[in-house]
């Protein structure tokens, strides 16, 4: 990891594993940066580069782009509230915060506790808490189905993503299993507050039985999207669940176990990790990222 030839993955491993004293705000100036930079508008967002999609999908998708951007900064750079660019992304983020605290337009007019759990994640890695951030917890704590998870509230009512389009919004069929792709999202932003880690505790138990499972829903359903790996985070594997579960204190649970198992059958005599990236393949170093996560995880045994 110190061998490499990227700046950012040198520094959080003499922070996150060596310990050592850095300034992670050298990496702010990194040319990296201001390219990314540069391509911010006054309104504090990103357009996303494909303009044919942003016009037949009910999908905000410059709302989209510029949390995705958010979370490369926050997870590659170190960047936080306390930079002018991460401030205007995050008011433009929060300008699609409802009152009762979701944020909308990723879906259409539907909710999408995924993508508000998502949006939440990163705004507090950025340095963000109070109200809003609590407003957007307390909104998924309702959102919760009856066993306990969460789950796309248009799939509990066997609808296709063409209700995408539909104005009026479809409220979720709690009765309905959870889903653990879901699931696996919205507890990241909880596992992040301390304050919230024992409300959500059950259903990281829960997620942690449906680990190298099928989800109960169509969306990345087969038992392969578990070692199909996202960084910075985007849908849920084996490294999100164990990083989500050992933050809420979960971490004796035998499919914990299984996790460990695949990663030490799957190291490389470089010590990386070899995985299969489906989001996040674009980005440089990418497996030495996952592994500094991994090991990040490990440090918590």
């Amino acid at each position: 990891m110190l061998d490499t030839s990227n700046q950012a993955i040198r520094t959080f491993t003499k922070k996150d594993v060596l310990g050592e004293d850095v300034n992670i705000e050298q990496l702010w100036t990194l040319p990296q940066v201001k390219k990314i930079l540069k391509k911010q508008h006054p309104n504090g967002s990103w357009t996303y580069p494909n303009t044919k999609a942003i016009l037949r999908s009910p999908t905000n998708y410059n709302q989209y782009q510029t949390y995705k951007t958010v979370a490369e900064l926050v997870e590659f750079f170190g960047l936080t509230n306390t930079h002018e660019a991460i401030r205007k992304a995050a008011n433009y983020l929060f300008s699609f915060q409802t009152t009762h605290g979701e944020f909308r337009g990723m879906y259409g007019h539907q909710y999408s506790p995924n993508y508000s759990a998502s949006i939440t994640e990163f705004l507090i890695k950025a340095g963000y808490r109070g109200t809003r951030i609590e407003k957007s917890l307390n909104w998924l704590l309702t959102m919760r189905q009856d066993d306990g998870g969460w789950a796309i509230p248009l799939r509990t009512r066997n609808e296709k993503l063409d209700a995408l389009h539909k104005k009026n919004t479809i409220e979720p069929d709690k009765t309905k299993p959870f889903s653990h792709m879901v699931t696996g999202i919205v507890l990241r932003p909880f596992s992040l507050m301390t304050g919230y880690r024992e409300k959500v505790k059950d259903a990281g138990l829960l997620l942690a039985d449906r680990v190298f499972t099928r989800d109960k829903y169509s969306d990345r359903q087969g038992v392969e999207y578990w070692t199909k790996f996202t960084y910075p985070y985007h849908w849920t594997d084996i490294l999100s669940t164990i990083d989500t579960l050992t933050l809420l204190g979960i971490n004796k649970h035998p499919k914990l176990n299984e996790i460990r198992q695949w990663f030490k059958n799957h190291q490389q005599a470089n010590g990386t990790y070899k995985v299969r990236v489906m989001a996040g393949a674009k980005y440089k170093d990418v497996t030495y990222w996952i592994t500094l996560r991994y090991l990040n995880v490990l440090k918590r045994f």
